[in-house]
């Protein structure tokens, strides 16, 4: 129940309803908010694939949704994303792949296989988390969901040094919020609907150094959508790892089992 309440309690602030934290607009010409974007843009184009064994807690606030479990995570930008999903003894229970135009998704208890085109429900249907595979990649990675994130419209600061940035489309609405904390690692991620409410959030922290990049070891993810709220704890992450493009195929054509995704799996 703590979970759920924590979870409750982030999508009441991410859509307002909480006590709202203190800003203060920062003055027109003050560099810093290009600069942690152009800072972010910088670490995007790094920082492409991603394979490391990850924690997953899936909770619904109703108790629909209820998933605790070990996973094996190999993506690569834009969409492509592998999950293996671990049993207590490193057992492979189920593989979830998608090159970002077909998915795949074998079951070991049922011995099942099931095939088909790719659309943003697939995280939904599969771990309860309505993301499409292109957002979960970006939130996994912490990166922006596409090369081109939307325009800076304005930015605030709290009282922790904490800089908040609105990002607008072509017509000034508002539609993603990122905060950066006075080290310039990400804290939250919005992406908000036509309405100005947000569609779902993500927070990171843990932020330890992987091949001398800054990486957030946890993320919390709140989604509308499905009202669910997920806890990802990734360990023995390795970035911008040699990925062959079979790793997001199954069984590839012209047969032979699936590649594997060989780590360290303690």
């Amino acid at each position: 129940m703590k979970r759920i309440a924590v979870g409750a309690a982030l999508l009441c602030w991410a859509t307002a309803c909480a006590t709202p934290i203190s800003f203060q607009p920062l003055p027109a010409g003050d560099p810093r908010p290009d600069q942690l974007l152009e800072d972010w843009a910088e670490l995007a184009s790094q920082r492409q694939r991603l394979r490391g064994l990850a924690r997953l807690a899936v909770d619904g606030y109703d108790g629909s949704v209820q998933l605790r479990g070990k996973q094996l995570v190999v993506l690569e930008r834009p969409s492509r994303l592998r999950v293996e999903i671990l049993g207590f003894l490193n057992q492979s229970l189920a593989v979830i792949a998608t090159d970002g135009e077909s998915f795949e998704v074998y079951r070991a208890d049922s011995q099942s296989y099931e095939t088909g085109e790719v659309d943003e429900h697939l995280l939904w249907k599969e771990a309860g988390i309505d993301l499409s595979p292109g957002e979960a990649v970006a939130v996994l990675l912490g990166v922006p969901i596409s090369e081109t994130p939307p325009a800076p419209a304005s930015a605030v600061l709290d009282a922790d040094g904490r800089i908040r940035i609105d990002l607008a489309d072509a017509e000034g609405a508002v539609v993603q919020r990122v905060t950066f904390d006075p080290a310039g690692h990400l804290r939250v991620f919005e992406v908000l609907d036509d309405s100005g409410a947000v569609d779902w959030a993500a927070q990171f922290d843990a932020y330890r150094d992987v091949g001398g990049s800054a990486f957030a070891h946890s993320i919390e993810v709140d989604v509308r959508s499905g009202m669910t709220h997920a806890e990802i704890s990734f360990r023995n992450v390795e970035l911008n790892p040699d990925l062959p493009a079979e790793m997001f195929r199954l069984f590839p054509v012209g047969g032979g089992g699936p590649p594997s995704a060989d780590a360290d799996r303690r």
